[in-house]
């Protein structure tokens, strides 16, 4: 792991520490113990590891949450049932399965046989094979296996389910964040504030205003907060539970991401704009294009905004609204452009990735491997924090827009076999269903909610097949 990221996600407390590097093994045994006693669902069992990613087992790795756990109990589960021969994999899942092993041999094909564009760190080189295998098992594969295990229970495929434990995460949740508050504003006490989830780099200002700390309740970070309580919003007002919903958007505020805004005009474009389209393929089609033109439209007009928020900048609600995204599109003390179709991207994550691609426009077709974005050259991160890591091969990419995310590993035409088959829905969907999973596939444009997609598809695809007999039930829909 990079030491300047663990640097900063580390507590200074050693018994902070080590309280925080328990927890997802505690939780995710809890969590199990509690499923294969017939209390909670796979579904719920899912849903509360990832609502608790702000613990983890940094000396390992940033992705070793209960999540993690959780979903290598269940893919052990699914691969004993396949090879007793309980369960079968569906041909178009199948398909879905061998994409990242066909990305990766015609990428051993062109390094071999054309050119090869990736830089190696001393001693790394066969890695640049490794990585796709540890990738797919470690992964990919977890996702299959959480699908699996969705569909054998016949209880938790329903949307109403679905909605209610999203609902009872948003209220655990919003006790969290308030709570997080009171420590640093209140009792001002930065050690309990991370015993109950909140990240030092997410208090260093916290002492002068409300908006200098970004809330993220027990979630893995600020923007992942903001993309769950986007998730959910739409699911309050549904049910008129409008205070809720006015308590969700005062969170998503204090999460002080630009994640929340954007899924925010998703969320009034597809069930206000687009809502009449029949088709949930063309609802995300639309959306994305109309957000896409507004993008154009600030990016056109940024100098205006710069401007505005200079004049404002001590103003709380510019600093708000405003601070991030003209960080963002500044490039006066950057000197080098980051925007692409009217969006601002990360300097230190999709820019670089963006900039390899325009030098090998050729990779678009197969990505650059599952799991080898430690190759790009680190010519491309110069000037950012990462560089030096990057030159000893440490550290890769988890991209937040995981479109390009599939993109960039993948390949397009994996991209589009993604999108077809997952945007399948029964005939009879209802049309707040359908253009729910129109937003959450915006939603999933911007931010790292893979998870909620795989949830929100299957519903949308099989929910109305749900019948009684669980064995009848397994055979009929598994994988």
């Amino acid at each position: 792991m990079d030491n300047s990221i663990y640097n900063l996600l580390v507590s200074s407390n050693p018994y902070v520490e080590v309280f925080k590097e328990t927890m997802p093994l505690v939780i995710a045994g809890m969590l199990l113990h509690l499923h294969y006693k017939g209390r909670i669902t796979a579904l719920e069992t899912l849903l509360y590891a990832f609502a608790t990613e702000a613990y983890t087992m940094l000396r390992i790795g940033p992705t070793f949450t209960a999540t993690f756990f959780v979903s290598v109990a269940f893919t052990v589960e699914q691969l004993h049932y396949l090879i007793k021969g309980q369960i079968y994999i569906h041909r178009k899942y199948l398909l879905l399965l061998v994409l990242p092993a066909l990305s990766s041999f015609i990428i051993f094909l062109i390094v071999q046989l054309y050119k090869d564009p990736f830089y190696y760190p001393p001693g790394k080189q066969n890695d640049f094979y490794l990585r796709p295998i540890y990738f797919y098992i470690k992964t990919y594969l977890p996702l299959f296996a959480i699908g699996a295990k969705i569909l054998q229970d016949n209880e938790q495929l329903s949307f109403d389910y679905y909605a209610a434990v999203l609902k009872r995460i948003a209220k655990f949740s919003f006790v969290v964040a308030t709570l997080q508050i009171f420590c640093q504003f209140v009792l001002h006490n930065n050690t309990l504030g991370e015993i109950l989830g909140l990240q030092q780099r997410y208090m260093l200002e916290s002492s002068t205003s409300i908006f200098s700390m970004r809330v993220q309740a027990l979630f893995g970070e600020p923007k992942v907060f903001s993309a769950f309580l986007s998730v959910s919003i739409p699911l309050f007002v549904r049910n008129k539970e409008y205070r809720l919903a006015g308590i969700s958007i005062l969170m998503g505020l204090l999460t002080v991401s630009q994640t929340f805004w954007i899924n925010m005009l998703s969320a009034i474009l597809t069930f206000f704009v687009v809502n009449r389209i029949s088709s949930t393929r063309l609802k995300i089609a639309c959306t994305l294009g109309i957000i896409v033109s507004l993008f154009l439209i600030v990016n056109e007009s940024k100098d205006y905004f710069i401007k505005l928020y200079a004049k404002n900048q001590n103003s709380a609600m510019y600093q708000l609204v405003f601070k991030r995204s003209v960080y963002r599109y500044d490039n006066e003390i950057w000197q080098k452009n980051n925007v692409v179709m009217g969006m601002p991207l990360q300097r230190d994550m999709e820019l670089p990735v963006v900039d390899f691609f325009k030098d090998q426009p050729y990779l678009l077709l197969s990505g650059y491997g599952a799991g080898n974005s430690t190759f790009i050259p680190a010519q491309y991160f110069f000037g950012q924090m990462n560089y030096e890591s990057r030159l000893n091969g440490i550290g890769g990419h988890n991209l937040n827009m995981r479109w390009f995310y599939i993109l960039a590993e993948f390949g397009f035409f994996s991209l589009i076999i993604f999108f077809f088959i997952l945007t399948h829905t029964r005939k009879n969907i209802s049309p707040f269903q359908s253009s729910y999973f129109a937003f959450i596939w915006v939603c999933f444009f911007f931010s790292q909610i893979d998870l909620f997609l795989i949830i929100t598809a299957l519903i949308c695809a099989y929910e109305e097949e749900v019948v009684f007999d669980p064995v009848v039930y397994q055979l009929k829909h598994s994988y």
